[in-house]
């Protein structure tokens, strides 16, 4: 067995998923090896891969026995892991720049992004819907059918429809709750905005704080705003608006609505009581502890905060709520695949795809399940344990839409999540909040 090199730091954070200007010097995207019989084709040979786990986490240590098994069924074949999360972005983007790509890397490729489809536009990315296509050796069906649909349009180029990643992972954005607290209190889970607000008054009532929210982090406040749009004025015209700079964000009366739902909440006093000087980590640990009933928060929360979760603490999960003559999308659920692509010039396609093939093997994605709470794109692969009903979440999801509709990897971030925040701290009312969102994006845009 060879040796692997592992080039991974001591800390780890969200994927940043960085605009990017463009890579390799080809119009077409990249080819590789013929589709039918690839895996006939798989030779030994050094493969760098990009992951996201972090240097002693239980996904680096799955990670790696994957690479011992690609290494011990095809000699030769030497695997590197490459940190390529959060700061180490930028420099492994470089690489692509430059000419020396990792073989297999995050970030590069979210076909519902624009600034993330110029690597395939611009032939960086090998186009994997051939191999996909292809009946997998070990279920005799397709490889593309064991991804749900849902996906589908976060892995296709919409200018092509070549398919240049495919998901390791899936973070969705859903509404937690106390489940035993809920219980003992007789409340609904809060499916409809309605369930929510009662929810609210119950809470209280118990003596219970509503709602766990950060004041530090303004972009965890604005996945209310995110939410609220997406509900009320729906995905497409909201990131039309906020990100593309198409139209003015007072055409719509939805946003409006929105933000004075939003406002409703604060001046309810619906959120944990200090939360505009509590940090993200302390909002969820007082969740946990039962200081407040519901957080609305990605996937990744249960494994984030495993350390603090109380043995008998029972989690329950929910999609955003709908809104009873909302405008928007009301099954649909935001979320972000983490994608993974293939480099069109590596010298060892058919490893690197075996790679991906295993990464995404209903075997390889139950483990990171059970062991890491992770959630899948791929069908057939349970709910983490500690998450419930997520599985459910996403069968029952009309569409899932890319989170935050593009905001942090747009020039309106320094606009829309710092107005949000002053409107949950009562600096400002809803259409005040409106007038200066206004004013700043059409400083950005220019329109």
């Amino acid at each position: 067995m060879k040796t692997r090199r592992i080039v991974v730091p001591l800390a780890a954070g969200c994927l940043a998923l960085a605009a990017c200007s463009g890579g390799g010097d080809d119009d077409t995207a990249g080819t590789g090896p013929e589709a039918a019989g690839w895996h006939d084709e798989i030779e030994g040979g050094p493969l760098e891969v990009g992951v996201l786990s972090a240097e002693g986490t239980p996904g680096l240590g799955i990670l790696r026995e994957l690479a011992d098994g690609l290494q011990a069924d095809y000699e030769g074949t030497d695997v590197t892991l490459t940190f390529a999360n959060t700061d180490a972005r930028p420099g492994i983007e470089q690489r692509w720049r430059s000419g020396d790509p990792l073989d297999v890397d995050y970030g590069m490729f979210d076909g519902t992004n624009p600034a993330l489809t110029v690597w395939a536009d611009d032939g960086a990315l090998l186009d994997l819907r051939p191999y996909l296509e292809q009946d997998d050796p070990d279920t005799g069906e397709p490889w593309l059918d064991r991804f749900s649909p849902a996906v589908l349009e976060f892995m296709e180029n919409p200018s092509d429809g070549g398919i240049y990643g495919v998901p390791s992972e899936l973070s969705l954005h859903v509404l937690f709750y106390n489940a035993g607290l809920f219980t003992e209190l007789g409340i609904e889970p809060p499916r409809t905005w309605d369930d929510l607000l009662a929810a609210n008054t119950a809470l209280q009532a118990g003596g219970v704080d509503p709602i766990a929210v950060t004041g530090l982090f303004e972009p965890y406040m604005g996945m209310w705003s995110d939410h609220l749009w997406l509900r009320t004025v729906g995905y497409d015209k909201a990131r039309a608006v906020l990100t593309g700079g198409e139209g003015h964000i007072t055409e719509d009366p939805g946003f409006l609505e929105g933000l004075e739902m939003l406002q409703q909440l604060r001046d309810d006093d619906a959120f944990l009581t200090g939360f505009e000087g509590t940090d993200f980590t302390a909002a969820q640990a007082q969740f946990f502890q039962g200081d407040a009933g519901m957080i609305l928060m990605g996937s990744w929360l249960v494994s984030e905060m495993a350390d603090v979760i109380p043995a008998d603490f029972e989690l329950g999960v929910v999609a955003f709520p709908t809104v009873e003559g909302g405008a928007g999308d009301q099954g649909a659920v935001m979320a972000a695949p983490q994608v993974i692509s293939i480099a069109a010039e590596s010298e060892h396609i058919p490893l690197a795809l075996e790679w991906a093939r295993r990464l995404t093997s209903v075997e390889t994605q139950t483990r990171r399940a059970e062991e890491i709470g992770e959630v899948s794109a791929v069908a057939d692969v349970p709910s983490p344990p500690g998450i419930p009903g997520i599985d459910q979440v996403i069968a029952d999801a009309e569409s899932l839409e890319p989170r935050d509709y593009g905001i942090t990897q747009s020039p309106a971030m320094e606009v829309i999540y710092p107005e949000i925040a002053r409107l949950l701290f009562g600096e400002q009312d809803a259409q005040q909040t409106l007038e200066r969102l206004d004013e700043g994006l059409r400083r950005v845009h220019g329109n």
